[in-house]
């Protein structure tokens, strides 16, 4: 019985081999039905591995772009400018931001391919302000570095009594270059629940930084130290000595990270932080990034976030010139991705 089984065995497999030799024309209709019926199972079976593996890796090694635009609401922003040993220091608040702006652009690109990318990102303000004042108070005196000076002037809390007339220009740019590396899923406005991306940064920081400052005193107002009334000869000597300018442009090495996680398909929450300087570029060079928030999807290809926001720049060059500002406050940003 056991030798009748592998008799027919190897007759059945001498069949099969004769069927699958045989060109298509000498096949007869009962072997042609058959080759019909296991070739579309081979072919199905390949097409099913095909679908599981290529997408994901069509969508990996493709390009993408990002582009988001932000508001920056920061209630009140602080500086410090220092000017040829002269110090001065300024709380702006937002409304008078928005009285004096002259131009604003704030934006940032990002291009992907794989999981390697470039980033640019500009944040531009340009401001112009004159006013005058009955009463005016220079904590650090502009006259202390000026040769001739009575000692009793220098270090000193100066007052004036009068009208004074103050004119202020200021603009700052930053421009933001690094390549970036991702780890994790591709970044979208709509993601699978629970997953997360991780992006790092490496790249430089380029800051200019420019400032014009001047004031003039009425022919009535009068220029006090602690009580003493100053001649008006020193008078017009601190005038002058106020119509003061500094200009400066520095690169930053700079590093960075910023990752998301899925909240829900639509809802993400991000996270960013980056840092440049590291005293490389100045006696004093740090700047710095923290920022956290939420994300919502519009749709699948754009994205609107809600987040807080800090940013501050300490530097200080040599030669009694220095510049400084402190900014925290609310980010509001729009995202669109092509794809």
């Amino acid at each position: 019985m056991r030798a009748l089984s592998l008799a027919l065995l190897a007759t059945l497999s001498t069949l099969t081999v004769e069927v699958a030799a045989k060109p298509l024309e000498n096949v007869s209709a009962e072997e042609t039905s058959a080759a019909d019926f296991t070739t579309p199972l081979v072919l199905s079976q390949a097409e099913e591995v095909e679908l599981e593996v290529t997408p994901d890796e069509d969508e990996e090694d493709s390009w993408r772009v990002y582009l988001d635009l932000y508001a920056f609401l920061v209630p009140t922003t602080y500086s410090t400018t220092e000017i040829n040993g002269n110090k001065s220091k300024a709380a702006l608040p937002i409304s008078d931001v928005l009285d004096t702006i002259n131009e604003a652009l704030t934006f940032k690109a990002q291009v992907e391919y794989g999981r390697l990318g470039f980033m640019a990102g500009v944040y531009h303000g340009s401001l112009s302000d004159s006013q005058s004042a009955s009463f005016y108070k220079e904590t650090n005196n502009p006259l202390r570095n000026q040769l001739g000076v009575p000692g009793y002037l220098r270090e000193r809390t100066l007052k004036v009594k009068g009208d004074l007339d103050l004119d202020v220009d200021a603009n700052q740019t930053i421009v933001d270059l690094a390549f970036r590396y991702r780890g994790g899923a591709i970044q979208k406005p709509r993601m699978e629940k629970g997953s997360s991306s991780f992006i790092g940064l490496v790249g430089a920081r380029i800051i200019d930084a420019n400032i014009n400052t001047s004031w003039t005193l009425d022919s009535e107002a009068s220029l006090s130290v602690e009580g003493r009334r100053v001649s008006k000869e020193y008078t017009r000597e601190l005038e002058k000595s106020s119509g003061e300018s500094y200009g400066n442009t520095w690169v930053q090495p700079l590093i960075g990270v910023f990752g998301t996680y899925a909240i829900s398909e639509d809802w993400q929450a991000f996270a960013y932080l980056d840092a440049g300087g590291f005293g490389l570029s100045g006696e004093q060079d740090l700047s710095g990034t923290a920022q956290a928030g939420i994300a919502y999807a519009l749709g699948n290809s754009a994205q609107i976030s809600l987040s807080y926001k800090y940013f501050g720049l300490d530097y200080a060059g040599g030669g009694g010139n220095s510049y400084s500002v402190d900014q925290s406050g609310v980010n509001l940003g729009l995202r669109w991705l092509f794809d």
